[in-house]
């Protein structure tokens, strides 16, 4: 029953944002579907199924091997408990890996394919390098709660996750009208500030007057960047997406398998500052180039 609500949450989800993404042009602007944009997305995804099915089982062998003997030691504890303490732990390592890799050369060099795109949409969503996979705390986490006994646990967290992903990355900005409208405005004034919605990490991948890619590091839970004074709230479309002037864009092939394959010239490791991310004149990684009238 478990798998079956997990499984319905993540296809579901899916299907919604993949419609509303659909419905909103998102994959017919020009670029969307090239190698560099929608071919390197879905390579991504295909490894992030691999190596976090290949992690979860080693770190799933790590518990079973070395601590079988209190394997279901949180069986007879409740879903409702263990759930929400979950969240809030897997929720914190993540966020804290996000911001670090923001500011960490070698953290910023697995975690730049997700800043390429210049197109945000929900295909963006597990656009990363090979090894990002490898140091995210879910396949650790989701390990220790099937040897713990809660697999129902992991198995509902993960599908959540998943459909937050898609939410916030989702090109069709179906929150702003909520700000807007007399009745729901008060409600999204108080969700952002708990949830990750797209208004705010659209700015952690913007560029231009509205991008915040030194904040917003929150992947579901907004909370903590609102606690760690990372947030932003801009209401408002981005004016690009990217990386900006002066960050190199490795070949497809490095950003997805880096350093297993990369080129004869050196890695760039270093992230941009915030205010790279604003200007007048936007260069984006990709090459494009536009101004913004002030």
């Amino acid at each position: 029953m478990d798998n079956a609500i997990a499984m319905a949450i993540i296809v579901g989800f899916g299907i919604l944002f993949f419609t509303l993404d659909l419905w909103g042009g998102a994959f017919r602007k020009a670029g969307a579907l090239s190698l560099n944009e929608m071919g390197v997305n879905i390579l991504s995804f295909v490894n992030f199924l691999g190596i976090r099915a290949v992690m979860t089982a080693i770190w799933a062998f790590v518990f079973y091997t070395l601590l079988g003997d209190h394997k279901g030691m949180l069986a007879g504890v409740s879903f409702w408990v263990v759930f929400p303490i979950y969240v809030l732990v897997e929720e914190y390592i993540h966020y804290w890996i996000h911001r670090w890799s923001h500011q960490v050369p070698w953290l910023w060099r697995l975690h730049k394919p997700h800043h390429v795109p210049e197109h945000v949409n929900m295909t963006v969503s597990f656009r990363e390098n090979w090894l990002w996979f490898a140091i995210i705390p879910n396949p650790l986490l989701t390990a220790f709660m099937i040897w713990a006994g809660q697999p129902e646990v992991a198995f509902i967290a993960v599908a959540w996750k998943g459909a937050s992903e898609w939410m916030v990355h989702t090109s069709y900005r179906w929150d702003l009208p909520l700000y807007d409208f007399r009745l729901t405005k008060p409600v999204m004034n108080v969700l952002d500030k708990f949830i990750t919605l797209p208004d705010t990490h659209h700015a952690h991948h913007g560029i231009g007057r509205y991008g915040h890619g030194m904040c917003n590091f929150g992947s579901f839970l907004f909370l903590y960047d609102v606690l760690h004074g990372t947030a932003e709230f801009p209401r408002h479309k981005q004016d690009g997406f990217g990386v900006p002037r002066g960050v190199k864009v490795e070949n497809w092939y490095e950003q997805l398998w880096w350093p297993a394959a990369k080129s004869a010239e050196a890695a760039d490791l270093h992230p941009p500052t915030a205010d790279e991310s604003r200007g007048t004149r936007i260069f984006t990684g990709n090459g494009g180039r536009f101004s913004i009238a002030m």
